[in-house]
């Protein structure tokens, strides 16, 4: 078995998983695109047909990048992986939007809810910006490597002349690392992007992180202890 995943690339193999995982967040968080916890608290409001739908769209998104891996396909399931990682980042700021225009219309009651809801908003955050940093950095696992392309993000490894360092390469780990730190300190920390579409993808999810954490998390609060 550990043979069988060497060969798929562990960093494909754990991408593929947090991929998984993220269906799994996002059908918890919002109460307009999935079967979240809102559901039931929001006084008139009716599911209809999408919310299933969008279910069953995702999870067959999902069964094809398995596939892909299994069969070995590492050209085709990047490519996937990329369309994929697309379609959930929408998903994200659909969330984000849904989430913001229920906090104007809640109990202090139901905003204990939507604070669940935020931990698993900024969970999601923080794994698909750390796909898209794995996506867009070199070396990836195309074939063959674009070992030719300028780096997206300098790491202190990258930076000099490390004893033991030598020729290392960032793994998927690593970018996870990146977009935890820069979701909660909403700025590079040790990790410095180099290109334009780092930043902007910086920014992006610094963007997503003040709004969950500062607007949405904090108005909630503020109304929780309002009715105390």
């Amino acid at each position: 078995m550990p043979e069988f995943v060497a060969k798929r690339s562990p960093s494909l193999t754990m991408v593929v998983l947090v991929l998984m995982a993220i269906v799994v967040l996002q059908n918890g968080v919002s109460y307009t695109t999935a079967f979240g916890r809102l559901n039931n608290l929001l006084p008139g409001f009716e599911r209809g047909p999408f919310p299933r739908a969008w279910f069953a769209f995702r999870a067959i998104l999902i069964l094809i990048l398995v596939v892909l891996w299994l069969l070995n396909r590492r050209a085709a399931l990047f490519k996937a992986i990329i369309a994929v990682n697309a379609i959930f980042t929408l998903g994200l700021l659909g969330n984000m939007t849904a989430l913001t225009d229920a906090l104007f219309h809640m109990s202090a009651a139901v905003v204990r809810t939507l604070l669940f809801d935020v931990v698993l908003l900024a969970v999601s955050n923080i794994l698909i910006f750390s796909i898209w940093y794995w996506i867009i950095d070199p070396p990836g696992v195309e074939e063959p490597p674009r070992t030719d392309e300028p780096w997206d993000f300098l790491f202190p490894q990258r930076g000099g002349d490390l004893p033991r360092y030598e020729g290392w390469q960032p793994r998927y780990s690593d970018y996870l690392y990146v977009a935890f730190t820069t979701s909660f300190a909403f700025s590079p920390t040790d990790t410095l992007p180099l290109t334009r579409r780092a930043k902007m993808l910086m920014l992006l999810q610094s963007t997503v992180s003040i709004i969950t954490l500062t607007a949405i998390a904090g108005s909630a609060i503020n109304i929780l202890a309002g009715s105390a």
